[in-house]
């Protein structure tokens, strides 16, 4: 894939994944909601207002944004992830082995926030997922797909309440 080429893919993801985004937010609300969460180890991300939680969905990790050292890391690479199945992230990285996209293929390299969506747009296209989500940290920002959401049924809610997690930056990469 020549420069040209890699452009319209990514002028295309971005188009897809604004597209799928207003979609989620228009039948999901998604991005409305007063909170998120997630649970890396069950792959799942949940929305809740004041009185409890509403929507979930079915989780990717695709990278993160370090700003300490400005590089993009990807969940395939990340050594935090190392327990956590970050979902079918390796077809994006498979696909720029084949057509020889560094910036799909390496693990990590030097970067913006703004390649972090460059790359979430192009993972999203390329998996069809029903949208994206950026959760920020400290020292950057994890980047994730969403797919398979829902509507929690009342008697599942209690599942989803706020997690009571270890302070860390599990999310942030290896500087």
């Amino acid at each position: 894939m020549d420069y040209i080429e890699f452009e319209n893919l990514l002028e295309q993801s971005t188009e897809y994944l604004r597209a799928s985004n207003k979609k989620a937010s228009r039948e999901f609300g998604i991005g409305d909601y007063a909170r998120y969460e997630y649970d890396l180890f069950q792959n799942e991300i949940w929305w809740s207002d004041a009185s409890g939680p509403k929507v979930r969905g079915k989780l990717t990790i695709i990278g993160s944004f370090s700003s300490t050292s400005e590089t993009w890391l990807w969940a395939w690479a990340n050594p935090h992830f190392a327990d956590v199945e970050v979902g079918p992230i390796d077809k994006v990285r498979e696909f720029g082995e084949r057509e020889h996209l560094m910036k799909l293929s390496e693990s990590k390299w030097e970067a913006d926030e703004a390649s972090g969506w460059e790359m979430t747009s192009i993972s999203a296209r390329l998996l069809e997922a029903q949208g994206a989500y950026r959760s920020p940290s400290s020292s950057g920002a994890l980047f994730l797909l969403y797919d398979n959401l829902e509507f929690i049924p009342l008697e599942e809610m209690q599942r989803y309440m706020p997690l009571k997690r270890v302070e860390q930056d599990a999310d942030a990469h290896s500087q």
